[in-house]
């Protein structure tokens, strides 16, 4: 049992809310989720996540999306997943599949995990957009229920010469588990969006629910 305070418990959400007061994003979306994991015979896991997603000062509908996930645990730590998502905007549905791999090392009460992720969008009457994304994340264990986190990810193209950066991310959030089998995450993401042109800087409040059957 790792001794924790007041102070501690407080500190990753106050960061979070204290961010964009730091970066003044151009815009401020806000995420909210659902999602339900089940594990299946043979180290294969099932992952089903429904999301919505909010624009334009957190005021109006951006995307809908829904996404299954088969993963495989190659071994403790190491695993490989493939994610399909289908998503739904005001006026065009977009599909993508992915093929990744994630590895996790632990040294209580840290963690830190690298995933790397091959995508391919498909949206119809145009061509598809391939990207590589490479995310790293530190998890810090306040206690058995209790896990802030900070993590950066980047896009960028996957064949194309020279290599065009589309997207970065930074991240800061906090799971609490609130009860055996589910979680929350509370999380604010900033991130930049066509990174070859002027970046839009954007805000992102998010809140996430996941249960494990």
């Amino acid at each position: 049992m790792y001794k924790t305070t007041g102070l501690q418990y407080k500190w990753p959400l106050s960061l979070c809310l204290f961010i964009p007061c730091v970066y003044g994003a151009d815009d401020n979306e806000f995420w909210t989720s659902v999602s339900i994991e089940k594990k299946l015979p043979y180290s294969l896991k099932l992952d089903f996540e429904q999301e919505l997603r909010l624009e334009d000062q957190v005021s109006t509908f951006k995307q809908t999306f829904s996404e299954l996930s088969l993963s495989y645990k190659v071994f403790d730590g190491l695993s490989l997943q493939i994610p399909y998502r289908y998503s739904s905007y005001e006026n065009k549905i977009k599909q993508r599949l992915s093929i990744g791999g994630s590895y996790k090392y632990s040294f209580k009460p840290l963690s830190l995990k690298y995933r790397a992720r091959i995508q391919r969008t498909y949206e119809k009457e145009e061509n598809p957009e391939d990207l590589i994304r490479n995310k790293f994340t530190i998890d810090y264990k306040l206690d058995k229920n209790i896990e802030p986190y900070v993590s950066s990810e980047l896009f960028h193209s996957y064949n194309e010469n020279p290599i065009r950066f589309d997207e970065y991310r930074i991240s800061f959030g906090l799971t609490v588990d609130i009860m055996e089998r589910s979680s929350i995450k509370i999380f604010y993401i900033f991130k930049k969006e066509d990174l070859t042109k002027t970046p839009d800087e954007i805000g992102v409040f998010g809140l996430a629910y996941s249960f494990k059957m």
